[in-house]
């Protein structure tokens, strides 16, 4: 039995993941255990997690290797971490991107919280850019590009003193949740694959009465864009587009679809002119969406492909 289960989740990345697992030996979680979760990578990946693994409890962490047969996606992957979390009775589930360097003492002031307020049902830290600014204070939904902010992004930390604050969704880089949260209501919507699963599932916390927080004392760091090749990649185009569509379909205000159609779609033709690639995936990704199609595997075969 542990407290909480880590949640690390490898594909072909295996690099990544053994700093980040490195890190965790270093961070000081007690008794907690770390899920290392492999989505069905056909690199070395398996081999050299093994190994790290090892080295891990070497070093007085407690460790284990799920390995999946194929890339079911982050909600996939992350979906597998939360059922064996609760095959192992872990209160918390924190949900770990493997391109996250931790500092020492980094999980406990969120487990904190978490236990002083059981109304909080996910939980995340600001999260910093190596450059110290900011990659996210939490998320909204807002007027913007497909429809939704990460707080903060590319501003200076606010102070540590400041809040929590509530927000309208939890990042999906570093949250902790309640295992029976989650997994009472299955977890990640695997439609999403990757990209606003995170949104989804903060708004049906939130729908069963749960608060979504920003802790802004913890400060984690992100390379950002590390499983999709960047922020800027004709993947990360595609589904985000696609994805913000499902949603919008499903969940949609009227001041959200305006957003989605004064920004993304009445901007294509800037794209067209400034970046063609950019241009197919984006376009691609909205036709998709309005035509109800999940994101899978496929997509991140093709788009990756279509990168290189």
């Amino acid at each position: 039995m542990a407290d909480v289960a880590a949640l690390l989740l490898n594909w072909q990345q295996p690099q990544l993941t053994e700093q980040c697992l490195s890190d965790l030996a270093d961070a000081g979680l007690g008794d907690a255990i770390v899920i290392v979760i492999d989505n069905g990578s056909r690199d070395d990946s398996v081999p050299r997690l093994r190994a790290a693994i090892q080295r891990a409890a070497a070093r007085g962490l407690r460790a284990e290797l799920l390995e999946l047969r194929e890339n079911t996606g982050f909600t996939g992957g992350m979906n597998a971490g939360f059922a064996r979390a609760r095959e192992l009775d872990c209160e918390f589930s924190l949900v770990l991107n493997n391109d996250l360097r931790l500092g020492r003492g980094f999980l406990q002031p969120l487990m904190d919280a978490m236990r002083a307020d059981p109304r909080i049902g996910a939980i995340t830290p600001t999260v910093v850019y190596p450059d110290g600014l900011v990659w996210a204070q939490g998320g909204r939904l807002a007027f913007g590009p497909n429809a939704l902010q990460l707080c903060g992004h590319g501003e200076r930390p606010a102070p540590i003193d400041e809040g929590p604050k509530a927000i309208d969704f939890a990042p999906g880089a570093c949250v902790l949740f309640r295992t029976e949260d989650v997994v009472a209501l299955g977890g990640f919507d695997d439609r999403y694959f990757m990209y606003w699963e995170d949104v989804e599932l903060s708004r049906r916390l939130a729908k069963q009465g749960k608060r979504i927080v920003w802790l802004p004392w913890v400060r984690v760091t992100h390379l950002g864009g590390a499983s999709a090749g960047g922020g800027r990649s004709q993947l990360r185009k595609f589904l985000m587009a696609k994805n913000s569509v499902r949603y919008l379909r499903e969940h949609g205000t009227w001041q959200m679809w305006a957003s989605v159609l004064l920004i993304d779609v009445l901007t294509l033709p800037f794209l067209l002119v400034l970046r063609t690639k950019s241009f197919a995936a984006k376009a691609r990704g909205l036709l998709a969406g309005f035509r109800g199609e999940a994101s899978t595997a496929q997509d991140v075969a093709r788009w990756r492909s279509a990168s290189n």
